[in-house]
């Protein structure tokens, strides 16, 4: 794993926590360079399977769609509304955080 990325979990560990106490299912940071999970409140398969959709292809997609409107631009935030669950996507450049509720 990359050694940013871990030392951003460990300073943000207060915060992970709190949200996986709020009202939400769970948390998957993956590491941007090369897709594998860093760190989850889920089980291996279930955080691959939403790296894959959410993080990968979906992030990708509208990271594309905002570039292409605006070249200067760039995504921030990605909330997607479903009838069960919310997704959150946080895309950074080194790691994405999605936080499922």
């Amino acid at each position: 794993m990359n050694r940013v990325l871990e030392d951003v979990i460990q300073k943000n560990s207060a915060n992970t926590e709190r949200i996986t106490a709020e009202n939400t299912l769970g948390y998957v940071v993956s590491d941007n360079l090369s897709g594998n999970v860093a760190a989850t409140s889920f089980d291996n398969t279930s955080a691959q399977g939403i790296v894959k959709h959410m993080n990968i292809l979906l992030a990708g997609l509208v990271q594309s769609a905002v570039r292409d409107l605006d070249p200067s631009n760039s995504l921030c935030y990605l909330r997607v509304l479903t009838r069960k669950f919310e997704y959150l996507v946080a895309p950074e450049e080194v790691f994405t955080i999605t936080v499922i509720q």
